[in-house]
């Protein structure tokens, strides 16, 4: 899709790289670079050989600079002011996850994009995994029946350092919203309560909240389970963790890279104890466009802009899948279940 937009991205740490290389192939223009460390933004152009504009300040990037579109790659801390700021100046705003850090600041998000008819949308990448939308195509077949069950095991011992390290509650903070994103995707489901438990594990090398376990429970009575750390050593699962879907006549199971496979059961044979069952894997590769992490949610960014077709990761829904994080958080702090409401 050709792009006619010149963006502005604050924030020039780590993860702006991944962004830039989205936005340069799909033709978006960065005209500036925000970032209070100078530095960082001058390395970032020079890495990618842009001839944006430097600044330490986002309101003079905003005056000085003529663009349609704001990146914010920032601390999740920082996301309310700076989306504010650029859906009052009349930008539309992809973020980096996760939304706000509440659902008040989220709703306030949510409500200035509509009042001035602006995208806002959030960075959630790993539902576009191609092993994902293999997934999805699975399931929309039918051939496990209705969803139940959703089991999710995640466990990353990531040595990031910087400001991760210092954060509360880092894992449901920081990366539980991926699967938790994904999980939504796949069934089709919101949560609906949470009972979880985060502690921080003997050898964590993280401030608060590592691990975790999770029980929601979601639209359609089905169930989701969550068991993560980010200080596991040893046989450490991928990044899009180990998936096991279950449904009323059959199970998916996706080791989170290319193994997916699947059973149902054949109930015209019957054995002694169990029903013989009918082996399948996914025979279809995904649209390139909508499995490309990153570039897939830019792509469908953009395409909300200019075609009004509502992007997957839009704020007024991914605010859902925030749910969950503060849900779960919540719910660590209270030592019970709570329900989640959106």
């Amino acid at each position: 899709m050709p792009s006619k937009f010149e963006a502005i991205m604050v924030g020039c740490g780590a993860m702006s790289a991944e962004w830039i290389r989205s936005a340069k192939e799909l033709g978006i223009h960065i005209s500036a670079l925000v970032d209070l460390n100078l530095e960082l933004a001058r390395a970032r152009a020079s890495q990618f050989q842009l001839d944006a504009r430097l600044f330490d300040n986002l309101d003079n990037a905003i005056q000085k600079v003529q663009a349609q579109v704001l990146f914010d790659c920032t601390v999740p801390s920082a996301h309310g002011e700076v989306d504010s700021k650029g859906l009052t100046n009349g930008l539309h705003v992809l973020e980096e996850k996760p939304l706000a850090m509440s659902l008040t600041e989220a709703y306030r998000l949510i409500d200035l994009a509509e009042k001035n008819k602006l995208v806002h949308a959030v960075i959630q990448n790993r539902r576009f995994h191609p092993g994902v939308r293999k997934i999805r195509r699975l399931l929309d077949r039918g051939l496990i029946g209705e969803i139940t069950t959703v089991n999710i095991d995640f466990f990353v011992p990531a040595h990031f350092g910087g400001f991760r390290e210092k954060m509360d509650s880092i894992l449901l903070t920081d990366m539980a919203i991926h699967p938790f994103d994904t999980a939504r995707y796949l069934t089709g489901a919101n949560a609906e309560s949470v009972y979880c438990e985060e502690w921080n594990p003997k050898g964590s090398w993280w401030q608060h909240g590592a691990s975790a376990h999770a029980i929601f429970r979601m639209s359609g009575d089905i169930r989701c389970t969550f068991r993560g750390s980010w200080c596991s050593e040893g046989l450490r699962t991928p990044w899009d963790s180990v998936w096991r879907i279950i449904g009323t006549n059959g199970t998916i199971c996706w080791d989170g890279l290319n193994d997916i496979r699947g059973e149902y059961a054949n109930k015209e044979k019957a054995g002694e104890f169990f029903y013989e069952t009918e082996s399948f894997v996914p025979s279809e590769e995904p649209d390139p466009k909508e499995a490309r992490g990153h570039f897939s949610v830019m792509y469908q960014f953009l395409r909300n802009i200019e075609e009004g077709i509502p992007a997957e990761t839009r704020s007024a829904d991914n605010i859902q899948s925030l749910a969950m994080v503060l849900g779960a958080i919540e719910s660590a702090k209270v030592g019970q279940r709570v329900p989640i409401s959106v």
